[in-house]
């Protein structure tokens, strides 16, 4: 079974509201693309998902200009196979031995965790984490009769 999906939209909050409004958060603004090349080592892309610089507090009491989503910046997509082979062997004409071995995350594809998207916070616009487990790979026996 394969499992291909796209990223999923960034939301940048501010770490701080000084708008005035009833609400703990509000937005930054947005002076720029935030959108990073894509063919960056992975590295790079870990330590800056996108470009971190053309953020900014908003004037006091004033809303950040920043949208709901950033609409050229997502998070990781998704590409997962996971693999499973069979085998039977007869033992009698009634009874049968299955092999099988089942591998999950076969290529062990990491799958990175969203960036920071809090504004203001040590770790805006880094990755810090994996959301998927390594590569595993289980055999077993079923006895059919």
């Amino acid at each position: 079974m394969r499992t291909f999906q796209s990223g999923k939209p960034l939301i940048i909050e501010n770490s701080s509201n000084n708008s005035g409004a009833l609400s703990d958060l509000q937005r930054p603004n947005v002076n720029g693309n935030p959108a990073l090349s894509s063919d960056r080592p992975t590295q790079d892309k870990l330590a800056k998902w996108f470009e971190t610089s053309v953020f900014s507090q908003p004037s006091a009491f004033t809303f950040g200009n920043a949208p709901r989503v950033l609409p050229n910046v997502r998070s990781a997509g998704m590409k997962n196979f996971d693999l499973s082979l069979f085998k039977n062997f007869s033992i009698t004409e009634r009874a049968q031995i299955q092999f099988r071995a089942e591998f999950f995350n076969a290529f062990n594809t990491p799958q990175f965790n969203l960036p920071g998207q809090t504004f203001g916070a040590a770790g805006f616009g880094t990755v810090s984490s994996q959301l998927n487990n390594p590569r595993q790979i289980q055999f077993g026996l079923k006895i059919l009769f």
